[in-house]
C-alpha cells in the first residue's frame, strides 16, 4: 500500500530544471554548462607556499620522476601509473585545500590546524586579503 505522500511523489513530473534543493547543494555557484564556476579556484597559490602543505609528496614525484632508489630497500622505485596518479592528486589537492583554507578559517576559526605556520606565512597572507577581496 502506498502512503498519500509516496502517491504525491510518484504522480510529481521529473524536471531537469535547477531547483532550491540543487542550489542550496552547490552554494549558488553559477553553473557553466555541467560544471560550476568557483571564482577561487582562479587564484593559484605559489608553488612556494604549497610545497610547505605536505612537503614529502614533492620528494616522491622526484623520485618517481628520476626512477630514484627507494629509501626503505634500496630498489628502483618503479614509476606505476597508480603511483603518479596518487601524487598528482595529492599535489592538486594541497593546492585546493589553501584556496579553501581562506574560506574554512572563516567557518571554524578556532580550529587547531590554523595554527599551523603556512597561515602565518607571508606568501599565505597576501593571497588570503587577494581572495577575500575577489
Amino acid at each position: 500500500m502506498i502512503s498519500p505522500k509516496e502517491q504525491q511523489n510518484h504522480e510529481r513530473p521529473i524536471s531537469h530544471q535547477p531547483s532550491k534543493r540543487n542550489d542550496a547543494i552547490n552554494g549558488g555557484l553559477p553553473a557553466h554548462g555541467r560544471s560550476l564556476y568557483l571564482a577561487r579556484a582562479a587564484h593559484d597559490p605559489l608553488t612556494s607556499l604549497c610545497k610547505k602543505l605536505l612537503p614529502a609528496i614533492d620528494e616522491w614525484h622526484d623520485r618517481l620522476a628520476t626512477k630514484e632508489l627507494s629509501p626503505y630497500n634500496n630498489d628502483p622505485i618503479q614509476p606505476t601509473t597508480a603511483a603518479n596518479a596518487i601524487v598528482q592528486v595529492i599535489i592538486l589537492h594541497r593546492k585546493t585545500f589553501i584556496q579553501e583554507s581562506v574560506l574554512m578559517v572563516e567557518l571554524r576559526p578556532c580550529h587547531p590546524i590554523w595554527q599551523h605556520s603556512l597561515f602565518s606565512d607571508p606568501a599565505y597572507l597576501p593571497f588570503k586579503r587577494d581572495l577575500v577581496q575577489n
